[in-house]
C-alpha cells in the first residue's frame, strides 16, 4: 500500500523549496552578521580616528593659542587609545605648553607622565631637561621663581 504524502504532513515538493529557501537565508544572514562584525572591529581599531583633534590642538599652539590647543590635546588622549610613545609625545607636548604659561606645577604633571613611557620615546632627553627646569622653579626659595618661560 502506497502512503500519499499528503496524510503524513507535508509533500516533499514543497519541502525541498523550504529547505532550500531556509538554508539560503541562514547563509545570507550569517553573511550579514559577519559583514557587521569586521565592520564594528575594524573602526575599533582605527587609533587615528580622533586626530584631527591632535591636528587641531597643533594648530592652535603654532597661533599662541596655547590653553585651547591644551584643551584638544587633552581630548585626544582622552578619546584614542594610542602607543605609549604617542601618548608620551603628546603628554610632553602639554607639558611644554604649560611651561610656556608659566604653570610649572600643572607642567610637571603632564611631564611626569611622559617620563613614565620614556623607553619608548625618543626626546627623553629633552624631556629630562624640562623636567630639571621646572623642578628648580619650584624647589627655588623665591615664591616668583614659581613661573618658568
Amino acid at each position: 500500500m502506497e502512503d500519499d504524502p499528503t496524510k503524513n504532513g507535508i509533500s516533499y515538493k514543497i519541502k525541498i523549496p523550504i529547505i532550500i529557501l531556509t538554508l539560503v537565508t541562514l547563509a545570507a544572514m550569517g553573511a550579514l552578521f559577519i559583514k557587521i562584525a569586521f565592520s564594528v572591529n575594524s573602526s575599533e581599531n582605527k587609533p587615528d580616528t580622533y586626530q584631527y583633534l591632535r591636528n587641531v590642538g597643533d594648530k592652535l599652539k603654532s597661533k599662541g593659542l596655547h590653553e585651547q590647543a591644551i584643551d584638544q590635546y587633552i581630548k585626544y588622549l582622552e578619546k584614542t587609545k594610542i602607543n605609549t610613545a604617542s601618548r608620551a609625545m603628546v603628554a610632553h607636548t602639554i607639558g611644554q605648553i604649560y611651561m610656556e604659561l608659566s604653570n610649572c606645577q600643572e607642567g610637571l604633571i603632564w611631564l611626569f607622565q611622559a617620563e613614565e613611557e620614556e623607553t619608548t620615546y625618543h626626546h627623553a632627553d629633552e624631556l629630562k631637561k624640562n623636567i630639571d627646569t621646572c623642578l628648580a622653579k619650584i624647589n627655588s626659595l623665591e615664591p616668583n621663581n614659581l613661573n618658568a618661560k
